[in-house]
């Protein structure tokens, strides 16, 4: 198996990929759709999947190629 399962929950499934260490990677549903996440350093990264592709394969394409991004700033408390 190349990617790493980290844990489970009810709103995911978390894992990571070798060779991205700093990104920490989720799958959840959205109403009829599954998204992957991508999360680093404040930034959050998505995309939808396509149920027969792979999530391995989509997480290196995400970080390689993303589309869109969220940057959360950081907390001055």
């Amino acid at each position: 198996m190349v990617g790493h399962r980290s844990g489970t929950n009810r709103s995911g499934m978390t894992f990571t990929l070798p060779g991205l260490p700093p990104w920490t990677f989720r799958i959840v549903l959205i109403g009829q759709q599954i998204v992957l996440e991508a999360t680093s350093d404040g930034q959050r990264l998505s995309t939808v999947l396509d149920p027969c592709s792979s999530r391995i394969r989509s997480g290196y394409d995400l970080i390689d190629t993303p589309q869109c991004a969220l940057i959360n700033p950081p907390s001055l408390a």
